[in-house]
């Protein structure tokens, strides 16, 4: 009885929420579509409710992705006539990557900040708001009516942390319904690091945002209804990120440019050989004119001098494994020494115009840049550039090439029978192939259909193992890269000339224990502001003794390995993917130390051996007469200790010579 007489007042709650007779009413209700590198992943529904003098919005953001689903629920509790937030909480998944378990109260001029099993009290001011990271989306809404209805003119402080700021960018018309609607263009930057592009209508409705996920992949939120005008979107966000660089170009000016002389420091070229003491670098028209000891250059009339004493010179450092999804990353990469990045993975219409861009030298903050377009299968398929046929793959890989891509990357869902046929149209264009190794395909079989370079040192392990190998039921070979089946394996890279990419610091941020610091095992977490810290902190595995033992064990092998390819004449080449932008390009070069690479070897995988890989070694790579004039000045001796190049003071891209210092505060972080 008493279970039929519960069942009974919950219906009867239920009909008096639904009909108002709680004094509730939804006022609204939407749904985005959600995207990434715009393949359609997920949605997010929202309601806003008022409840007396209040306004309650309730979200929920569901997302698949490479096979996993995440979902986080969000609730912001406003007052109704000025939007000030009264409560947010918000718990689950933001990505497949992120988690969020985080509740902000306010009561008076106080907030009780709950972030995980951490609770603190902040004193509020009068302007502020409550949003924490980029999911869902329904919650910027929220913060642009506070931001209008206030007339915020400043940075507007936000709980659990950080800054917002809002700009005006234009209006746009599009055509919906056979009807004109005029949308209003902002910037918002502070929620997700760097600036998303958001639309909103007159209603101030969200129509759609465009900028990048909790775990930095380009990301599009688009209003139901308005799917159709995702390319319009999409390309008008590049177009602000062009504009955003070209500006920062005109704001950050060479510290020097022209006829340079870089005098007295140690000079580390690259080629493998002593370093230089007290040398000199002439650098002309941006290009290297003269290197050698002091002694032994005269400097020119007219050349201003650099004074490089107790500093390290070395070539501009490579990234080539890089994923920049938004404006921000350029000049960050470019602060950390790294003058020429490889994209491995982007969409056309953001990454083209930016490359673009670099190449007319309207944009002078950013490497040089070179590109990888993906190409996948399937409904698990990462982004939009899917093939299901022979004639799909062909016409993908011709696509890229007329838009001036140097490789495909291949993904891991790719059908196994379209890997030759992407190798093969690839291969005949000039184009090399790059990639995960596909599900169902062992790196044996990538290799003998075409790959020319791996990602990922996870998916060179199968190569120590019998070549026709299998994996079944979940089953976790012992690796012995002394074996003779790994001997077998080492020599078939050899004989292919194939190139691996190891992300080392990639896989260490995903295996990190969320109970220790991630700054332990990266400092450049330190220099983070607030929104991008604080994915970092939601990603990584909770601590357990038995996983910590497997993670050691694991990166004692991944080590074993790295000196194995090393030895056996194997070309390694650093690429980041991701993680904390600049700074993992370090942190790749002392991972490969601490495998057993001398520095001068690490610096060699950052410059000379990706220069060679790419053919471009003719002009960059190394410090010598006649190349191109990228190099960086390094407070210290990265010879002694690989955390040395950490402390790059200035670098110097196409003959201009940076402040790094200038370039990191200009994105947002600490120098």
């Amino acid at each position: 009885m008493n279970f039929k007489r519960t069942i009974y007042f919950l219906l009867l709650f239920g009909y008096f929420s639904m009909t108002g007779c709680f004094a509730q009413e939804i006022t609204e209700q939407g749904k985005l579509i959600l995207y990434k590198y715009q393949q359609p992943i997920g949605a997010e529904s929202y309601s806003i409710t008022s409840e007396g003098e209040t306004v309650l919005l309730k979200a929920i953001f569901n997302l698949s992705f490479v096979g996993g689903k995440v979902s986080v629920a969000t609730n912001l509790k406003v007052r109704k006539n000025d939007y000030r937030p009264i409560l947010f909480e918000s718990k689950g998944s933001t990505s497949t990557r992120t988690e969020i378990d985080t509740k902000v109260e306010i009561n008076n001029n106080l907030a009780k900040i709950q972030v995980g099993s951490k609770v603190t009290e902040e004193k509020v001011s009068t302007n502020f708001f409550t949003v924490f990271h980029p999911a869902p989306i329904a919650p910027q809404m929220m913060l642009f009516r506070y931001w209008q209805q206030n007339k915020v003119k400043d940075n507007l402080p936000i709980f659990p942390g950080g800054t917002v700021k809002i700009k005006f960018l234009g209006q746009d018309k599009i055509m919906v319904s056979g009807k004109n609607e005029t949308l209003n263009r902002y910037c918002i930057e502070g929620v997700m690091w760097g600036c998303e592009t958001v639309w909103f209508d007159e209603k101030q409705n969200l129509v759609a945002l465009v900028g990048a996920d909790a775990e930095m992949d380009r990301f599009e939120a688009i209003k139901e209804g308005y799917e159709s005008h995702l390319p319009f979107f999409v390309s008008k966000g590049a177009e602000e990120a062009v504009k955003q660089l070209e500006e920062l170009s005109r704001r950050i000016r060479p510290l020097e440019q022209g006829n340079l002389a870089i005098v007295g420091g140690l000079l580390i070229d690259g080629k493998g050989g002593k370093p230089v003491p007290d040398s000199v670098v002439l650098i002309e028209n941006g290009r290297i004119k003269a290197v050698g000891k002091r002694s032994d250059v005269k400097i020119p009339d007219g050349f201003r001098v650099v004074n490089a004493q107790g500093k390290s010179i070395l070539p501009g450092m490579w990234d080539t494994h890089a994923h920049a999804t938004q404006a921000e990353w350029f000049p960050a990469s470019l602060a950390a020494g790294i003058t020429t990045m490889r994209d491995a993975a982007n969409e056309k219409e953001f990454i083209v115009p930016v490359r673009d861009a670099v190449k007319s030298e309207r944009i002078t903050v950013s490497p040089r840049l070179l590109l990888a377009g993906y190409i996948d299968s399937g409904a698990n398929a990462l982004g939009s550039e899917k093939a299901e046929t022979p004639e799909d793959a062909r016409k993908i890989v011709n696509q890229y090439h007329q838009a001036g891509f140097e490789q495909i990357k291949i993904y891991q869902s790719l059908k196994p029978e379209l890997i030759k046929v992407v190798t093969d149209e690839a291969h005949k264009l000039g184009m090399t192939v790059t990639g995960h190794i596909p599900n169902g395909v062992n790196i044996y079989e990538a290799v003998e259909n075409g790959f020319d370079q791996v990602n990922h040192l996870g998916f060179v392990y199968p190569a120590m193992l019998p070549k026709n190998f299998k994996p079944a039921n979940g089953q976790r070979p012992e690796i012995n890269p002394e074996s003779e089946n790994a001997k077998e394996g080492l020599a078939f890279l050899r004989q292919h000339n194939t190139v691996i990419e190891p992300t080392l610091a990639r896989g260490e941020l995903g295996f990190h224990f969320k109970d220790k610091p991630f700054s332990t095992v990266e400092p450049g977490y330190t220099k983070l502001p607030f929104e991008f810290s604080s994915l970092i902190d939601s990603m990584g595995v909770s601590p357990n003794p038995a996983l910590e033992e497997r993670i050691k064990q694991r990166t004692i092998l991944s080590n074993r390995v790295i000196m194995a390819l090393h030895k056996n004449g194997i070309p390694i080449i650093t690429g980041t993917d991701l993680v904390v932008p600049g700074h993992s390009q370090f942190r790749e070069l002392e991972l490969l130390v601490k495998a057993g690479l001398t520095p001068m070897e690490a610096i060699q995988a950052a410059t000379i051996v990706p220069a060679r890989v790419f053919k471009k070694d003719k002009e960059l790579g190394t410090i010598e007469a006649g190349k191109l004039a990228d190099l960086i000045i390094v407070d210290g001796n990265p010879l002694n200790s690989i955390s040395e190049i950490r402390k790059v003071k200035f670098v110097i891209a196409r003959g201009r010579m940076f402040d790094t210092a200038d370039l990191w505060r200009r994105v947002g972080f600490q120098p």
